[in-house]
Protein backbone atom coordinates (compact mmCIF):
# COMPACT_ATOMS: atom_id res chain seq x y z
CA UNK A 1 0.00 0.00 0.00
CA UNK A 2 1.61 3.78 -1.06
CA UNK A 3 1.31 6.01 1.35
CA UNK A 4 0.81 9.57 1.23
CA UNK A 5 3.25 10.57 4.39
CA UNK A 6 5.52 8.52 6.88
CA UNK A 7 4.81 7.91 10.61
CA UNK A 8 6.39 5.87 12.97
CA UNK A 9 5.24 2.46 13.82
CA UNK A 10 2.58 2.08 11.17
CA UNK A 11 0.86 -1.14 10.30
CA UNK A 12 0.45 -2.43 6.83
CA UNK A 13 -2.77 -2.37 5.91
CA UNK A 14 -2.89 -6.06 4.26
CA UNK A 15 -2.33 -6.73 7.85
CA UNK A 16 -4.79 -5.10 9.78
CA UNK A 17 -7.22 -6.35 7.18
CA UNK A 18 -7.37 -10.44 8.20
CA UNK A 19 -8.10 -8.86 12.42
CA UNK A 20 -11.07 -6.35 10.42
CA UNK A 21 -12.48 -8.96 8.18
CA UNK A 22 -14.98 -11.10 10.23
CA UNK A 23 -15.81 -8.15 13.02
CA UNK A 24 -19.82 -6.43 12.73
CA UNK A 25 -20.43 -3.06 13.00
CA UNK A 26 -18.57 0.33 12.47
CA UNK A 27 -14.95 -0.19 13.85
CA UNK A 28 -13.22 2.35 15.75
CA UNK A 29 -9.87 3.22 16.56
CA UNK A 30 -9.20 5.15 19.50
CA UNK A 31 -5.44 5.40 18.90
CA UNK A 32 -5.46 6.01 14.99
CA UNK A 33 -2.15 7.52 14.35
CA UNK A 34 -1.79 7.41 10.60
CA UNK A 35 -4.87 5.99 9.51
CA UNK A 36 -4.34 2.58 8.93
CA UNK A 37 -6.70 0.53 10.61
CA UNK A 38 -9.65 2.53 9.52
CA UNK A 39 -8.36 2.77 6.34
CA UNK A 40 -8.21 -0.90 5.92
CA UNK A 41 -11.85 -1.37 7.72
CA UNK A 42 -13.20 1.03 4.49
CA UNK A 43 -11.25 -1.09 2.14
CA UNK A 44 -13.29 -3.95 3.50
CA UNK A 45 -16.72 -2.20 3.10
CA UNK A 46 -16.84 -1.07 7.10
CA UNK A 47 -17.37 2.24 8.12
CA UNK A 48 -14.75 3.52 10.84
CA UNK A 49 -14.68 6.32 13.35
CA UNK A 50 -11.20 7.55 13.62
CA UNK A 51 -9.98 9.27 16.65
CA UNK A 52 -6.25 10.70 18.03
CA UNK A 53 -5.26 13.65 20.24
CA UNK A 54 -1.95 14.54 17.59
CA UNK A 55 -3.10 17.03 15.53
CA UNK A 56 0.01 15.95 13.20
CA UNK A 57 -1.58 12.39 12.83
CA UNK A 58 -5.35 13.77 12.24
CA UNK A 59 -3.48 15.58 9.42
CA UNK A 60 -2.01 12.85 8.13
CA UNK A 61 -5.01 10.25 8.35
CA UNK A 62 -7.56 13.05 6.67
CA UNK A 63 -5.09 12.70 3.71
CA UNK A 64 -5.27 9.53 3.65
CA UNK A 65 -8.49 8.11 3.82
CA UNK A 66 -9.75 12.01 2.20
CA UNK A 67 -7.50 12.56 -0.14
CA UNK A 68 -8.37 15.81 -2.38
CA UNK A 69 -9.65 16.17 -6.29
CA UNK A 70 -6.63 15.61 -8.32
CA UNK A 71 -7.63 18.75 -10.31
CA UNK A 72 -7.95 21.13 -7.75
CA UNK A 73 -4.52 19.95 -6.01
CA UNK A 74 -2.60 20.70 -8.97
CA UNK A 75 -4.11 23.58 -9.52
CA UNK A 76 -3.71 24.85 -5.93
CA UNK A 77 -0.14 23.51 -5.53
CA UNK A 78 1.25 25.34 -8.85
CA UNK A 79 -0.26 28.46 -7.14
CA UNK A 80 2.20 27.63 -4.23
CA UNK A 81 4.84 27.28 -5.91
CA UNK A 82 4.55 30.42 -8.08
CA UNK A 83 3.57 32.48 -4.97
CA UNK A 84 6.25 30.86 -2.70
CA UNK A 85 8.86 32.42 -5.16
CA UNK A 86 7.05 35.67 -5.20
CA UNK A 87 7.46 35.75 -1.42
CA UNK A 88 10.46 34.75 -0.58
CA UNK A 89 12.37 38.20 -0.48
CA UNK A 90 9.58 38.95 1.89
CA UNK A 91 10.42 35.92 4.37
CA UNK A 92 11.71 35.50 7.28
CA UNK A 93 15.00 33.24 7.79
CA UNK A 94 14.61 33.87 11.58
CA UNK A 95 14.15 30.94 13.67
CA UNK A 96 10.45 29.88 14.68
CA UNK A 97 9.38 31.05 18.15
CA UNK A 98 8.28 28.43 20.95
CA UNK A 99 10.47 25.80 19.19
CA UNK A 100 12.46 24.74 21.98
CA UNK A 101 12.74 20.51 22.48
CA UNK A 102 11.79 21.31 26.13
CA UNK A 103 9.39 20.39 28.98
CA UNK A 104 10.60 23.50 31.43
CA UNK A 105 13.73 22.95 32.40
CA UNK A 106 14.03 18.77 30.96
CA UNK A 107 14.45 17.78 27.15
CA UNK A 108 12.89 16.01 24.72
CA UNK A 109 13.38 12.23 25.48
CA UNK A 110 14.29 12.10 22.19
CA UNK A 111 16.37 15.21 21.76
CA UNK A 112 19.48 14.59 20.35
CA UNK A 113 21.63 17.03 18.50
CA UNK A 114 20.04 20.49 18.32
CA UNK A 115 17.62 22.21 21.53
CA UNK A 116 15.57 23.63 18.74
CA UNK A 117 13.04 22.81 15.85
CA UNK A 118 14.96 25.73 14.13
CA UNK A 119 18.30 24.57 14.27
CA UNK A 120 17.85 21.65 12.03
CA UNK A 121 17.44 24.26 8.92
CA UNK A 122 19.65 26.61 7.36
CA UNK A 123 18.62 30.29 7.37
CA UNK A 124 18.25 29.48 4.07
CA UNK A 125 16.08 26.69 4.21
CA UNK A 126 14.38 28.40 6.64
CA UNK A 127 13.54 31.42 4.16
CA UNK A 128 12.41 29.24 1.54
CA UNK A 129 10.24 27.18 3.74
CA UNK A 130 8.51 29.97 5.64
CA UNK A 131 7.75 31.00 1.67
CA UNK A 132 6.28 27.84 0.74
CA UNK A 133 3.91 28.51 3.82
CA UNK A 134 2.83 31.77 3.60
CA UNK A 135 2.06 31.09 0.07
CA UNK A 136 -0.12 27.64 1.56
CA UNK A 137 -2.21 30.12 3.94
CA UNK A 138 -2.92 32.71 0.87
CA UNK A 139 -4.53 30.12 -1.39
CA UNK A 140 -8.53 30.35 -1.71
CA UNK A 141 -9.66 26.37 -1.84
CA UNK A 142 -11.73 23.66 -0.80
CA UNK A 143 -10.25 22.43 3.27
CA UNK A 144 -9.43 18.71 1.40
CA UNK A 145 -7.02 20.86 -0.97
CA UNK A 146 -6.07 23.17 1.63
CA UNK A 147 -5.38 20.11 4.06
CA UNK A 148 -3.08 18.44 1.55
CA UNK A 149 -1.43 20.97 0.84
CA UNK A 150 -0.10 21.69 4.50
CA UNK A 151 1.08 17.70 4.46
CA UNK A 152 2.83 17.79 1.61
CA UNK A 153 4.97 20.94 3.49
CA UNK A 154 5.19 18.72 6.55
CA UNK A 155 6.60 16.16 3.82
CA UNK A 156 9.16 18.65 2.48
CA UNK A 157 10.43 19.82 5.87
CA UNK A 158 12.41 16.52 6.55
CA UNK A 159 15.09 16.07 2.85
CA UNK A 160 15.20 20.21 3.74
CA UNK A 161 16.46 19.32 7.11
CA UNK A 162 20.20 18.42 9.12
CA UNK A 163 18.63 15.02 9.25
CA UNK A 164 18.90 14.71 5.22
CA UNK A 165 21.62 12.06 5.48
CA UNK A 166 24.05 12.08 1.82
CA UNK A 167 23.00 9.50 -0.32
CA UNK A 168 19.72 8.55 1.23
CA UNK A 169 16.13 8.55 0.41
CA UNK A 170 14.16 11.12 1.23
CA UNK A 171 11.24 9.44 3.43
CA UNK A 172 13.56 9.20 6.91
CA UNK A 173 11.50 9.65 9.76
CA UNK A 174 12.59 12.55 11.95
CA UNK A 175 14.04 11.28 15.05
CA UNK A 176 15.54 15.05 16.04
CA UNK A 177 19.37 13.17 14.90
CA UNK A 178 21.60 14.13 12.25
CA UNK A 179 24.52 12.44 11.31
CA UNK A 180 27.66 14.11 11.37
CA UNK A 181 27.39 15.22 7.43
CA UNK A 182 24.00 15.72 6.43
CA UNK A 183 22.67 17.09 2.76
CA UNK A 184 19.86 18.79 2.92
CA UNK A 185 18.17 20.03 -0.08
CA UNK A 186 16.39 22.68 -1.66
CA UNK A 187 13.06 23.22 -0.23
CA UNK A 188 11.64 24.42 -3.39
CA UNK A 189 12.58 21.15 -5.63
CA UNK A 190 11.68 18.69 -2.33
CA UNK A 191 8.00 20.72 -2.22
CA UNK A 192 7.52 20.35 -6.26
CA UNK A 193 8.79 16.41 -5.74
CA UNK A 194 6.74 15.88 -3.00
CA UNK A 195 3.57 17.27 -5.11
CA UNK A 196 4.08 14.99 -7.52
CA UNK A 197 4.49 11.86 -5.20
CA UNK A 198 0.93 13.11 -3.64
CA UNK A 199 -0.87 13.61 -7.40
CA UNK A 200 0.56 9.92 -7.75
CA UNK A 201 -1.14 8.84 -4.79
CA UNK A 202 -4.79 11.06 -5.41
CA UNK A 203 -4.65 9.38 -8.54
CA UNK A 204 -3.97 5.55 -7.86
CA UNK A 205 -6.16 4.96 -4.08
CA UNK A 206 -10.01 5.91 -3.69
CA UNK A 207 -11.27 8.82 -2.00
CA UNK A 208 -13.75 8.28 1.37
CA UNK A 209 -16.28 10.83 2.42
CA UNK A 210 -15.48 11.80 5.69
CA UNK A 211 -17.60 13.50 8.44
CA UNK A 212 -15.98 15.26 11.69
CA UNK A 213 -19.17 13.96 13.89
CA UNK A 214 -20.93 10.89 14.97
CA UNK A 215 -23.83 12.32 13.75
CA UNK A 216 -23.20 12.04 10.43
CA UNK A 217 -21.91 8.95 10.15
CA UNK A 218 -24.93 7.32 8.51
CA UNK A 219 -23.84 9.41 5.15
CA UNK A 220 -19.97 9.14 5.24
CA UNK A 221 -17.85 6.56 5.20
CA UNK A 222 -15.87 7.36 8.18
CA UNK A 223 -15.78 10.28 10.76
CA UNK A 224 -12.07 11.71 11.63
CA UNK A 225 -12.45 13.00 15.36
CA UNK A 226 -9.24 14.82 16.91
CA UNK A 227 -9.95 14.21 20.01
CA UNK A 228 -8.59 11.92 23.38
CA UNK A 229 -9.17 8.22 23.16
CA UNK A 230 -9.02 7.84 26.36
CA UNK A 231 -11.43 10.92 27.70
CA UNK A 232 -13.70 10.09 24.78
CA UNK A 233 -17.16 9.39 26.07
CA UNK A 234 -19.26 7.90 23.54
CA UNK A 235 -18.07 4.70 22.40
CA UNK A 236 -21.40 2.68 21.27
CA UNK A 237 -22.39 -1.35 22.27
CA UNK A 238 -22.68 -1.74 18.55
CA UNK A 239 -18.96 -1.31 17.34
CA UNK A 240 -16.14 -3.21 16.93
CA UNK A 241 -13.07 -1.60 18.36
CA UNK A 242 -9.63 -2.06 16.76
CA UNK A 243 -6.53 -0.28 17.87
CA UNK A 244 -2.92 0.18 18.67
CA UNK A 245 -2.21 1.92 21.01
CA UNK A 246 1.26 3.70 21.63
CA UNK A 247 4.01 1.73 22.28
CA UNK A 248 4.84 2.35 25.95
CA UNK A 249 8.05 4.12 25.94
CA UNK A 250 9.84 3.92 22.56
CA UNK A 251 8.14 5.92 20.39
CA UNK A 252 7.23 9.31 21.68
CA UNK A 253 4.62 10.29 18.81
CA UNK A 254 3.49 13.80 20.46
CA UNK A 255 7.26 14.67 21.01
CA UNK A 256 8.21 13.45 17.22
CA UNK A 257 5.64 15.34 15.82
CA UNK A 258 6.46 18.45 17.18
CA UNK A 259 9.09 18.59 14.60
CA UNK A 260 6.05 19.63 11.97
CA UNK A 261 3.85 20.96 15.22
CA UNK A 262 6.48 23.97 15.67
CA UNK A 263 5.63 25.19 12.12
CA UNK A 264 1.91 24.09 11.75
CA UNK A 265 1.16 26.72 14.27
CA UNK A 266 2.72 29.23 12.79
CA UNK A 267 0.07 28.98 9.77
CA UNK A 268 -3.36 29.12 9.18
CA UNK A 269 -3.65 25.64 9.77
CA UNK A 270 -4.97 25.88 13.14
CA UNK A 271 -7.92 27.92 11.44
CA UNK A 272 -8.39 25.47 8.42
CA UNK A 273 -8.61 23.17 11.16
CA UNK A 274 -11.33 24.77 13.28
CA UNK A 275 -13.57 25.65 10.19
CA UNK A 276 -13.79 21.80 9.43
CA UNK A 277 -13.55 20.13 13.23
CA UNK A 278 -15.67 23.48 14.98
CA UNK A 279 -12.91 24.23 17.45
CA UNK A 280 -8.86 24.69 17.13
CA UNK A 281 -6.24 21.75 17.69
CA UNK A 282 -4.14 22.17 20.73
CA UNK A 283 -1.18 20.03 21.72
CA UNK A 284 -1.96 17.90 24.51
CA UNK A 285 1.55 16.51 25.81
CA UNK A 286 0.08 15.98 29.17
CA UNK A 287 -2.81 13.84 27.73
CA UNK A 288 -0.46 11.50 25.57
CA UNK A 289 -0.63 7.67 26.56
CA UNK A 290 3.14 7.16 26.83
CA UNK A 291 5.80 6.60 29.72
CA UNK A 292 8.27 9.52 29.62
CA UNK A 293 10.28 10.12 32.58
CA UNK A 294 11.16 13.42 31.60
CA UNK A 295 7.20 14.09 32.19
CA UNK A 296 6.60 12.33 34.92
CA UNK A 297 5.10 9.73 33.48
CA UNK A 298 5.90 5.86 34.65
CA UNK A 299 4.42 2.61 33.67
CA UNK A 300 1.85 2.93 36.42
CA UNK A 301 0.45 6.05 34.72
CA UNK A 302 0.39 4.01 31.69
CA UNK A 303 -1.31 1.39 32.71
CA UNK A 304 -3.57 3.41 34.91
CA UNK A 305 -4.80 5.59 31.41
CA UNK A 306 -5.36 1.94 30.14
CA UNK A 307 -7.48 0.63 32.78
CA UNK A 308 -9.48 4.19 32.30
CA UNK A 309 -9.99 3.53 28.65
CA UNK A 310 -10.56 -0.31 29.26
CA UNK A 311 -13.45 0.72 31.43
CA UNK A 312 -14.82 2.94 29.29
CA UNK A 313 -15.27 0.88 25.89
CA UNK A 314 -15.68 -2.41 27.92
CA UNK A 315 -19.51 -2.43 26.91
CA UNK A 316 -18.33 -2.23 22.78
CA UNK A 317 -19.10 -5.61 21.65
CA UNK A 318 -16.08 -6.79 19.64
CA UNK A 319 -12.82 -5.89 20.88
CA UNK A 320 -9.18 -6.02 19.39
CA UNK A 321 -5.98 -4.49 20.98
CA UNK A 322 -2.75 -4.79 19.22
CA UNK A 323 0.45 -4.17 21.42
CA UNK A 324 4.06 -3.97 20.16
CA UNK A 325 6.32 -4.88 23.18
CA UNK A 326 8.93 -7.47 23.93
CA UNK A 327 8.72 -7.32 27.87
CA UNK A 328 6.93 -9.72 29.22
CA UNK A 329 6.00 -7.97 32.90
CA UNK A 330 4.70 -5.16 30.59
CA UNK A 331 2.73 -7.51 28.74
CA UNK A 332 1.55 -9.36 31.50
CA UNK A 333 -0.15 -6.48 33.08
CA UNK A 334 -1.79 -5.50 29.75
CA UNK A 335 -3.09 -9.19 29.65
CA UNK A 336 -4.69 -8.70 33.33
CA UNK A 337 -5.42 -5.42 33.13
CA UNK A 338 -7.83 -6.94 29.81
CA UNK A 339 -9.03 -9.88 31.51
CA UNK A 340 -10.01 -8.14 34.81
CA UNK A 341 -12.07 -5.31 33.03
CA UNK A 342 -13.44 -6.90 29.37
CA UNK A 343 -13.52 -10.58 31.06
CA UNK A 344 -13.15 -13.57 28.61
CA UNK A 345 -10.04 -12.81 26.25
CA UNK A 346 -8.01 -14.24 23.63
CA UNK A 347 -3.95 -13.65 23.28
CA UNK A 348 -2.60 -14.41 19.78
CA UNK A 349 1.20 -12.97 18.35
CA UNK A 350 1.69 -12.26 14.94
CA UNK A 351 4.74 -11.57 13.00
CA UNK A 352 5.09 -8.15 10.93
CA UNK A 353 8.24 -9.15 8.98
CA UNK A 354 7.37 -6.30 6.18
CA UNK A 355 8.34 -3.70 9.46
CA UNK A 356 11.60 -2.51 10.32
CA UNK A 357 12.54 -3.07 14.48
CA UNK A 358 11.36 -0.59 16.54
CA UNK A 359 13.23 0.90 19.30
CA UNK A 360 16.27 -0.37 20.90
CA UNK A 361 14.48 -3.42 21.99
CA UNK A 362 13.52 -4.54 18.16
CA UNK A 363 11.60 -7.50 17.70
CA UNK A 364 8.69 -7.50 14.95
CA UNK A 365 6.25 -9.71 17.23
CA UNK A 366 2.73 -7.88 18.17
CA UNK A 367 0.39 -9.81 20.52
CA UNK A 368 -2.94 -9.34 19.61
CA UNK A 369 -6.11 -9.45 22.94
CA UNK A 370 -8.90 -10.42 21.75
CA UNK A 371 -12.39 -10.09 23.66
Amino acid sequence: MQVVARYWGRKPVELVKPLIEDLEGVVVDPFGGSGSIVYAALELGKKGVYIDLNPYAWLVAHVFIAKADHKKFIEAASHVVDKAYELLSSSSSAKLKGDYLRYGDRPFLKRRNFDRVSDFFSAENRKKLRSILRAIDSIDTDANTKLALYLAFCNTLYPSSLMKRCGAGSWGVPSYWAPEKSCPEDPFNVFVRVIRNMLDFFSKHKHYKVAYNLNSLDTADAVLLLEDGISFNKYRSSWALVTDPPHVDEVQYMELSFFYWAWLKKSNFRSIVRKVLGKYPRYWFSKELTVNPNRNQTLDSYIAKLFRFMTKTRKVKSKVLIMHEEREYVLNKVIELAKSIWGKIKVEYIEINEQRNIGPRGGRTYTIIKA
